[in-house]
Parts: C-alpha cells; sequence; structure tokens
C-alpha cells in the first residue's frame, strides 16, 4: 500500500533571467523574465521525506509572498493519499478547496488564485512521486467509468486505458504516454528585423517539423500585413499542410494589444485577413487574445466581423470568464494557464470538458505540467525553443530538468514519477525554509 503523507513545509524562491532585448507584448515591454519556484514537502508515515515542485512567472508580482503568507497556511498539515488517482484527486483537492475558502475575503481570482495553482501543481508532483507513477497516469484513473470524471466532465474515451475495465488500478498498469499535439511560440517581431527577417525564423521551424506556429502582433501594421502574406504563401509548402483552424498554420497572439473591437478590425483589415470565413481556408489558425479576456462581447465582434477563430485564456484566474466568452460564441480554441486557473485541480476537470464537446484545447506556457492534462487528446502543449543555447523571448526551458519530450510537432508527457522534472537548484534555491 502507498503511504499517505503529511505537508510538513512549503518552501518557495524567485530568480530573474535579463532578456537579451526587450519584447512588446500588447501594452507591456519586457525587459527581463522573473519567475517564483515553489517545493512542498511531506513526511510519509515510514519517515520518508517526499517533494513536489511548480514554477510559474511572477509577471513582475510578489508572488512568493502570496504563497507564504496567503496559502502556505491552509496546506501545512494535510494529508496526501496517492493510493490511486481518485484518492490523490480527493486529498490534493481537500487542500485546494482549504487554501481557496482560507484566502477567500482576498483571493478567489487574481494573483491569490496563482498562488494557490502553484501549490496545487507542486502537491500533484509529490502525490505522483509518493506513488511511483506519473501525473498523467493518476489524472487517467477512473475516467473510463461513467461520471468519475467530476461534474459535468466527460472524460476522455479515446485515451489507451479506457480499453481496460476495471479499477483504476487496473488502468494505471497499462496506461501509456500518448504524444499530445503541440504548439511552437516561434518568434516576436522585434524592433530593426524585417518581415522577411521574422518570415525566416518562423519557416526555420516549419522545416523542422512544428505544423502550428505562433508569432506575437507587432504594432507596426505594414510589417504584419508583409510578414503574414508571406507565411500564408509559403508556409503550406514548408509544413505540406493547409491552414486548419486550431491544428495547423500561424497563430497570432495579440497580448491584450487592442482596446475595443474598432481598433481591432482596423488591424485586422490593415493585415488583409478579414473575411476569412469565406475562404477555403482561414487565414490564421487562430487569433489570440486580441482584448481584454473580461470582454465577451467585444471577442465576438471580433469573430464575427473578421470570420478568425478565436482563442482565449492566458493569465485567466476565474472560470466564469471562460463561461462568458463561450456563451458568446467567443471561444473556438480555449487555452488553460494551469497555474493561473488554480493548478491541476481545477484545469484537468475544465480541458476534459472542453474535449468532450469537440473542441480543440491549447495551454499557456508551462508544457512540463500541461502536457499531463485532459487524457491523450485533451490539450495542445505549448513552448519555446528548447535547444540547449536557449531562446530570446523565454529562457523557462533553462530552468528546469526533465519534462516532455518534443518531436515533430508533438509532446510525450514523461514516464518518471510525478511531473517528470525538477527545478535547477542553481537557480532555485529551495532547501531552507523562507
Amino acid at each position: 500500500m502507498v503511504p499517505a503523507a503529511r505537508v510538513v513545509a512549503v518552501r518557495t524562491a524567485t530568480t530573474v533571467v535579463p532578456l537579451p532585448q526587450p519584447l512588446r507584448l500588447g501594452a507591456m515591454t519586457v525587459e527581463r523574465r522573473e519567475y517564483v519556484g515553489v517545493r512542498v514537502v511531506a513526511e510519509t508515515d515510514d519517515g520518508r521525506t517526499v517533494a513536489g515542485e511548480s514554477y510559474a512567472l511572477t509577471r513582475e508580482a510578489p508572488m512568493a509572498e502570496v504563497v507564504d503568507r496567503l496559502v502556505a497556511p491552509h496546506v501545512v498539515g494535510r494529508e496526501v493519499v496517492a493510493s490511486d488517482g481518485v484518492a490523490a484527486r480527493q486529498s490534493v483537492g481537500a487542500a485546494w478547496d482549504a487554501a481557496l475558502r482560507g484566502s477567500a475575503i482576498v483571493g478567489r481570482v487574481g494573483l491569490v488564485r496563482r498562488a494557490i495553482g502553484l501549490v496545487d501543481v507542486a502537491l500533484w508532483d509529490l502525490a505522483g512521486r509518493l506513488a511511483g507513477r506519473p501525473v498523467w497516469s493518476l489524472l487517467d484513473d477512473g475516467q473510463h467509468l461513467a461520471g468519475s470524471a467530476g461534474p459535468g466532465v466527460g472524460g476522455d474515451r479515446d485515451a489507451p486505458s479506457r480499453a481496460v475495465a476495471g479499477s483504476p488500478r487496473d488502468v494505471s498498469s497499462v496506461a501509456v504516454a500518448v504524444p499530445r499535439p503541440a504548439i511552437l511560440v516561434a518568434a516576436y517581431p522585434t524592433p530593426g528585423r524585417t518581415a522577411r527577417d521574422v518570415a525566416e525564423e518562423v519557416l526555420a521551424h516549419a522545416r523542422a517539423g512544428w505544423p502550428l506556429l505562433k508569432i506575437s502582433r507587432s504594432p507596426d501594421r505594414a510589417l504584419m500585413r508583409d510578414l503574414l502574406a508571406i507565411l500564408r504563401a509559403e508556409l503550406p509548402d514548408v509544413t505540406g499542410r493547409p491552414t486548419v483552424a486550431g491544428r495547423s498554420g500561424v497563430v497570432v497572439d495579440v497580448g491584450f494589444g487592442w482596446r475595443d473591437t474598432d481598433e481591432a478590425l482596423a488591424d485586422l483589415d490593415a493585415w488583409g485577413v478579414t473575411g476569412a470565413a469565406g475562404e477555403s481556408a482561414p487565414a490564421l489558425a487562430w487569433l489570440e487574445d486580441p482584448l481584454l479576456p473580461e470582454d465577451a462581447a467585444g471577442a465576438a465582434r471580433v469573430r464575427d466581423a473578421s470570420g478568425l477563430p478565436l482563442s482565449v485564456g492566458d493569465e485567466v484566474t476565474d472560470p466564469e470568464v471562460f463561461a462568458r466568452l463561450d456563451a458568446q460564441g467567443a471561444l473556438d480554441v480555449p487555452r488553460v494557464d494551469v497555474v493561473a486557473i488554480g493548478g491541476i485541480t481545477p484545469a484537468d476537470p475544465l480541458v476534459r470538458a472542453w474535449a468532450a464537446r469537440g473542441k480543440v484545447v491549447s495551454s499557456h506556457v508551462y508544457p512540463e505540467v500541461s502536457v499531463h492534462l485532459g487524457g491523450a487528446a485533451g490539450i495542445g502543449v505549448e513552448t519555446f525553443d528548447r535547444s540547449p543555447a536557449g531562446n530570446p523571448y523565454d529562457p523557462a526551458p533553462l530552468l528546469v530538468r526533465g519534462g516532455p519530450v518534443f518531436d515533430g510537432g508533438h509532446a510525450t508527457p514523461p514516464d518518471a514519477p510525478g511531473l517528470g522534472f525538477t527545478l535547477d537548484p542553481d537557480r532555485f534555491d529551495l532547501e531552507a525554509a523562507p
């Protein structure tokens, strides 16, 4: 029997990595990336010490302090049981609920929700390590049983484990890691670069096997028009695939950069991508975060007037935002930020519910975590270039050891216990209590 473990400490550490050149993200200019690391330490009944880890962008907010002051006190002392995925969901879910309700007077969404998400991810990593199983396997436990995925969730009927009858343990004994589709953040238009410069960076990644590639929006309309014209003309020949909404082609991330629908449509018209609904293939795989996520009506207007599929979800901490976007028909490709939405506990059933409705689902960064969500067909895993030399946009791949294997535009989750990665101890000092 897998022993239970009781949480004895929650530790945090912060690291900063300067960027080689500033990046423009919507209305923001990013000159450095700051990350917070979290380690949850537990002791088993037989005297072993088990730990789980997580990390996230701070976005320059005091995330370590929020975790230390508002979340950790509600988690320390709680028991994690990982005899199977159902027990793990119950015990980690109880800790999640305690943290949410214990901080409800100042939290529920925003920074506190992100802090809860950081601790929840670390708890799931701990549960997997305690069980000696990968988190994706624990999450799949019991999904073949009617109604076991949770309220309002249909489950993933196509995962390999569905063919096996019996208990969750029977399922885990034959479950295998299945590759998930992946998206590469390929290029940011930065000052001094031409449309051809940026296009060549994207096309190089396409030649390496990535069918779905993302660029960020530049406020330079002429550059965007020329860049998108090049990619629409040349990318299908390089990948051998047409643009398919949510699956292949170019994604443009606006990063909440437009103030309203009129500004959005003026830019899109100048780019030459409006009216795409009447074409044989969409102009973009999707248009991402055009407005503030809370502007569901505005997003719906952008979608209807442009004919472009929309994707929203980066940094969203309130599930009701998704519900409003969905109700307005402005959520073609839901995106989930597993930390921002509160961790694996709320993210996994959300992804499964979308997948059960036939929606293509994407993730926002943290591929080491999101690759575990939603079953075999549950989520598209986002990453930046993971070469040992790093990339100029996001150094996160250099901060972790392990994680999914990326190949041919797919991400395969690890078979290692827990989430299958550790934080670089040279970047995050998590040995001592705060």
